[in-house]
């Protein structure tokens, strides 16, 4: 729509009433604020067409309008950051209960919170946590929509302080960020979704150590065990937040949000494992630290106590698998794609990644069976179907002049049976199995959204 009044086309723009903060603030990072448009009361997404069309009739005379009249001038464009250096503010504090919240009251007042108390970001605080890394300053990790703000290594820093990190977590969040960067993590999607989506971060190697994060027991819980955890999980918000001017109800304007979206990070208990840490299927060497960040929602348990066999367990496994839209062979009408940048070029990518969250006795099941992590990914692969006439009956594979189909065409046989059945991932690997936590007899299992990333922590 940005695009099309740029090219001196008029045009208006048709949300539901709740996107409308979201929507004036991705126009607001496109440089575009005054492009028009109207609101309804419901997204239009599976209404009947008649209810559709009713609402839109409504608003009709806003439309014209829209396309008639000239926009009022934009106002100031507030906080965005036009590339100027950091600004530094003086918040009096004293020992009162009202003084001493002055700077959360400040955070809070300007919407650059997650509405937790923050720890006050000063120059010295920056300054030391800027010592967990060799990068410079001010290089720019990447540029994060919707509001297009410069992740510079010191803005992450300043977030990072007020997240509760220390120095020597500092390097796991600049390479979540590293990782956010790269094109098929889709990220733009996954800030202005409406959808409970939110990064889950995953660590291997030496710096899980070094860095204090906790992979056995309640990894992913409240407490001061996991303090490491919580801190980078929620720095990587406040940056999504802060840098990205991705704010609830403004520029995120997911339809209820979940406790997730507060952050998660996690470390592989590479202890009790019996199998090789994930970043050694990526192409890491045990003793290279690396983190991987896969867009997720859920999660949901897994209760494996009555199994009685590793077909057992990875049936519980596989019964996660089906909900709708998530996956489930979707691959066969093509790879999705992400937009790259503020450009017209966009990057294929195969996805999504189910981080499925083994325990390590639910790993040990497996492997005292003889079944290596490939293994268990075969058979996932192999026995999580779906029918293909369901997959279809959706939306249709897309045709040549031919009638012959653009991807897989060696399935097109299929077509017609209706007992066929395919996978519902494309690969074996899209099942990522990551071994972390007590040992018990549960697992968590998450539902992928978007593509994955793997990169090196580059340590100070």
């Amino acid at each position: 729509m940005v695009a099309v009044e740029k090219a001196g086309i008029p045009a208006v723009a048709i949300a539901a009433r709740s996107f409308a903060r979201a929507w004036q603030s991705c126009v607001d990072g496109w440089g575009q604020p005054s492009t028009a448009f109207v609101t309804i009361p419901h997204a239009t997404t599976g209404q009947q067409a008649d209810f559709i069309r009713k609402m839109v009739d409504e608003q009709i005379d806003g439309i014209i309008r829209g396309l008639t009249e000239l926009p009022a001038a934009p106002g100031p464009s507030g906080s965005r950051d036009l590339g100027q250096g950091t600004e530094t503010f003086t918040v009096e504090m004293n020992e009162t209960p009202v003084g001493l919240d002055a700077v959360n009251r400040f955070f809070a007042e300007r919407d650059w919170s997650d509405g937790i108390p923050v720890i006050p970001p000063t120059p010295a605080a920056v300054e030391q946590m800027l010592k967990g890394t060799r990068r410079q300053p001010q290089e720019v990790l990447m540029v994060m929509e919707p509001g297009f703000g410069l992740a510079t290594v010191e803005k992450i820093a300043i977030n990072a302080v007020m997240a509760g990190c220390q120095p020597e977590q500092f390097p796991v969040l600049l390479a979540a960020i590293d990782a956010l960067a790269q094109p098929q993590m889709n990220h733009r999607d996954m800030q202005v979704s409406g959808h409970t989506e939110a990064p889950l971060i995953l660590v291997n190697g030496p710096i899980v150590n070094k860095a204090g994060i906790n992979f056995t027991t309640t990894a992913m819980g409240p407490g001061v065990v996991n303090s490491a955890n919580t801190a980078i999980g929620r720095a990587l918000r406040l940056c999504l937040i802060n840098i990205g001017y991705c704010k609830a109800g403004a520029g995120d304007p997911n339809f209820i949000g979940l406790p997730t979206k507060f952050g998660m990070c996690i470390a592989e208990n590479e202890e009790d494992s019996p199998w090789q840490p994930y970043h050694m299927d990526r192409g890491f060497r045990r003793d290279e630290s690396a983190v991987t960040v896969v867009s997720v929602t859920g999660p949901t348990d897994i209760l494996d106590s009555g199994s009685r066999s590793p077909e057992d367990t990875l049936n519980n496994i596989a019964s996660m698998m089906f909900y709708p839209n998530s996956g489930a062979g979707g691959w066969i009408r093509g790879w999705q794609s992400a937009q790259v940048g503020h450009t017209n070029k966009r990057v294929p990518y195969q996805g999504p990644y189910h981080p499925i969250i083994l325990s390590p006795s639910r790993a040990v099941i497996l492997a005292e069976a003889g079944m290596s992590k490939q293994d268990a990914q075969a058979w996932l692969h192999q026995n999580c179907r779906v029918p293909l006439k369901s997959v279809l009956r959706s939306r249709a594979a897309p045709k040549d002049a031919s009638g012959r189909w653009l991807n897989h065409p060696e399935l097109q046989h299929l077509e017609n049976d209706p007992e066929a059945s395919i996978p519902a991932l494309e690969s074996p690997e899209q099942y990522l199995l990551f071994v972390t936590g007590g040992s018990t007899h549960y697992a968590n299992f998450f539902y992928g959204t978007y593509g994955i990333a793997t990169v090196p922590v580059a340590e100070a």
